[in-house]
């Protein structure tokens, strides 16, 4: 009997012991970190400089007034189709004088007056000049007449002929201060005539300089413009390019013949294109963070066939991405998996006791998702994504997701 009680108490002793050790292990056991993976695999690989880039005619061509005056209304319309020598653009007339004040016609008529005077007085030297030039011309007749006989002398033929030269040099001299009085009260008049009217006659007609269509119309309304205003804009919508202001640092890396692919511009697919120049002239812009960079323009010619980017047009933005490198087939990481180890990069790969384990990788090109794996990887292993602190070597890691 005494032997029975004995046993009880043991056995309970022993459970509180288990429970302790159980309880001890728990608490100090390291449970496995979730981890997300992905593999290494092969696949085409290819490094570009992505930018924004905007479409733009290739031959755009501004239309200017060629003279200063008042702009007759624009009647076309961005769209419409003109043909070179043959479609009337615009229609720019003289400028409708301006409103005189008081004064200023007080003043005008004032000269008006003071001109008529001077007419006046210019007709009656006219008169004088011609009487004088009359009786010079019946001296000369007479002494010509006299001079054969002997009834004169060579002196007073010279005399009289040099008079009579003299009269009509008077005369022509009076006749044009007449000419010059008659058009000076002309012009005075002129000035009173048809003030705040439109002027009539010697419209310039601006003709189509090319056979296209109408981008843009600047300037549709009546308005008086200067010589050199931009009146519209005309070029042939099947001729776009796009032109992309990359920093100088990345235009440095472009080279003409590079492929492209233009994305985000609003179809379906990305499209094709080529690099056909990188401008040798840089220039300065303030970006939106209000910092100075040195930009460079690189212009981009379309692949594809015109059916498959025809509703582009000038000005609309896309996204571009200039290839600098690419292969076909290429073992490659994520670049999420990626973190530096010194002087290069590393991974935490997982053992197949199911251990992060950590490996030095030697990395070759990469773009923004992926990096060429050159040594320290095989094909298809598993790495670690975006290890935290946590993951160390060895470490004990449950996946869950990849």
């Amino acid at each position: 009997m005494s032997r029975k009680f004995a046993t009880g108490p043991r056995i309970v002793g022993v459970l509180i012991a288990l429970a302790l050790a159980l309880a001890t292990w728990m608490m100090i056991r390291k449970p496995a970190l979730e981890v997300e993976v992905a593999k290494t695999s092969r696949a085409p690989l290819a490094v570009t400089i992505d930018d924004i880039g905007e479409t733009r005619v290739r031959d755009l061509y501004t239309m200017a007034a060629p003279v200063t005056g008042e702009l007759l209304r624009v009647l076309f319309k961005a769209g419409a189709q003109v043909v070179r020598g043959q479609t009337l653009l615009a229609e720019i007339q003289p400028i409708t004088p301006d409103p005189l004040d008081a004064r200023t016609y007080s003043t005008t008529v004032a000269n008006i007056g003071a001109l008529q005077a001077q007419l006046a007085a210019a007709r009656a030297r006219v008169q004088e000049a011609r009487a004088a030039e009359q009786l010079a011309q019946a001296d000369f007749s007479r002494v010509n007449a006299l001079l054969p006989a002997g009834f004169v002398s060579r002196a007073r033929f010279d005399q009289s002929k040099s008079a009579l030269a003299q009269a009509r040099a008077a005369l022509l001299a009076a006749s044009q201060t007449e000419d010059a009085a008659l058009h000076s009260l002309a012009a005075a008049k002129v000035s009173l005539r048809g003030v705040g009217t439109p002027p009539r006659g010697q419209v310039v007609r601006v003709m189509a300089p090319i056979s296209g269509t109408v981008l843009r119309v600047l300037e549709e309304s009546d308005s008086p413009v200067v010589a050199g205003t931009h009146l519209m804009e005309l070029g042939n919508p099947g001729g776009i390019e796009i032109v992309s202001d990359m920093l100088s640092t990345d235009a440095v890396k472009v080279r003409p013949g590079a492929a492209v692919t233009i994305d985000a511009w609003g179809g379906d697919a990305p499209l094709k294109g080529r690099v056909r120049l990188v401008e040798p002239f840089g220039f300065t812009k303030i970006s939106a963070l209000g910092v100075e960079e040195q930009r460079v323009n690189v212009v981009i010619d379309l692949v594809d066939p015109r059916a498959a980017w025809q509703r582009l047009g000038h000005g609309y933005r896309v996204t571009v991405r200039v290839e600098l490198w690419s292969a076909p087939k290429v073992l490659q990481v994520p670049l999420g998996a990626l973190f530096r180890q010194g002087e290069g990069w590393a991974v935490f790969a997982i053992s197949s006791d199911g251990r992060a384990k950590l490996k030095a990788v030697k990395i070759g090109h990469m773009n923004d998702s992926a990096a060429e794996v050159l040594d320290g990887l095989g094909e298809s292993e598993q790495v670690i994504l975006h290890p935290g602190e946590k993951v160390k070597d060895g470490a004990k890691v449950l996946v869950i997701s990849g």
